[in-house]
């Protein structure tokens, strides 16, 4: 089977080495020339979606590692199957994610081209209470949820001396009724998950 790498763009962000999140996730692609005077990003995208109609997401936030360091808090989006050898593993790759670290911004735009509609940064239309996540509470969180063909995502997110420190994350069914899939409320010593009720929690 012939693998597919993606061509990847990072706005105003560029791209670097995509952070694997609890050891899950990885990027596809070389860094390119980091650009560390923008501190907002706030861009839509859409994204295809696999044939099975779902995407996996997961948040996290800073977490202690087993070899006792700090691992940075982040958001991945997997909408498609990409896999890719790395230490004799395969990891899965990630058509759009963001890490507590410098340029960390990475997006699948073989997968995700940009769209000048944009969908609400909350959490509308999903079930409360959120899941709340902090370095010393759950740490992280997966889920898969039903999809359509594609999805729209939003992502808004501010820096701090370059490193991404709050972000909102909306992502919703590309269609007629744009309904709701998910929504974070990103930090990397909190995030709040917001899902719809076709997530269930993945492993």
């Amino acid at each position: 089977m012939r693998r597919r790498h993606g061509i990847w763009i990072v706005g105003l962000l560029a791209a670097a080495l995509g952070a694997a999140a609890v050891g899950v996730h990885a990027s596809s692609a070389a860094p390119t020339g980091p650009i560390t005077h923008a501190s907002t990003f706030d861009k839509t995208f859409s994204c295809r979606v696999r044939r099975a109609h779902f995407v996996n997401l997961t948040g996290s936030s800073n977490i202690a590692s087993t070899n006792g360091q700090k691992q940075p808090g982040g958001l991945y989006l997997t909408t498609v199957q990409k896999t890719r050898e790395q230490n004799g593993a395969l990891v899965t790759l990630t058509q759009v994610s963001l890490s507590a670290r410098k340029n960390s911004l990475r997006i699948d735009m073989s997968t995700c081209n940009r769209v000048k509609r944009q969908i609400p940064l909350k959490p509308k239309g999903l079930p409360g209470p959120p899941i709340t996540l902090t370095p010393h509470h759950q740490g992280f969180d997966n889920e898969r949820c039903g999809a359509t063909a594609r999805v729209l995502v939003r992502l808004q997110f501010k820096t701090t001396n370059g490193v991404p420190s709050h972000a909102l994350f909306a992502v919703r069914n590309d269609s007629a009724k744009s309904r709701p899939i998910a929504f974070y409320n990103w930090s990397p010593d909190k995030v709040s998950v917001y899902t719809a009720n076709n997530c269930v929690v993945s492993s």
